[in-house]
């Protein structure tokens, strides 16, 4: 049986206010706020979601289906480019989300469900960068996750007015040693 149009509805506006909630409040936030950013009472919220890490799924799910619509019929390099920013900045924007998902079993299954979707389409992204002589023959999808935690140390280390520039640089240095090519224009 499928979900009502109306839970469907609510569920998608609980998983967007939580992205933008999270992002301005931190990780920490009640999730109250989350249901009252949505337009939904408490026990909507709790019906789709019953712990805080099962919110956090919902919104790394949703930020892998963005990152798949985005670099879909991208070149490789530019997939990369786009990938290793992308993560960068949400690692930046709101920090706290994996160590949510890491402080319980469900979420640490969740995160390797994650995980190996971004290790899916950075794995698409490297092979068509190396067939295209952009990316140097030995970087490999290892080396763009190591990045990834590389990335979450900057964020830890930074103030977080300092954290997306610095985000930024750290990725644009990492990129420069995977890639051949020059780093293309951001998007």
């Amino acid at each position: 049986m499928t979900q009502r149009r109306d839970a469907r509805l609510n569920r998608a506006r609980l998983v967007a206010a939580a992205e933008e909630v999270f992002e301005t409040h931190g990780s920490a936030v009640s999730l109250d706020l989350v249901a009252e950013h949505a337009g939904v009472g408490r026990a909507t919220l709790y019906r789709h979601f019953p712990d805080r890490p099962a919110l956090v799924a919902a919104v790394f799910d949703a930020r892998v289906d963005a990152l798949e619509r985005r670099v879909a019929g991208m070149p490789g390099a530019d997939a990369l480019h786009l990938l290793v920013h992308a993560v960068g900045a949400r690692q930046a924007s709101s920090p706290g989300l994996l160590t949510t998902l890491r402080r319980s079993p469900e979420g640490v299954t969740h995160l390797a469900e994650v995980t190996a979707r971004v290790r899916g389409l950075l794995a698409r992204a490297l092979a068509e960068a190396h067939a295209a002589g952009a990316a140097w023959a030995d970087a490999t999808t290892a080396d763009v996750m190591l990045v990834f935690a590389m990335l979450e140390g900057v964020v830890a280390l930074r103030a977080p007015e300092e954290a997306a520039a610095a985000v930024e640089r750290a990725a644009d240095l990492a990129l420069r040693g995977l890639l051949l090519t020059p780093v293309p224009a951001r998007r």
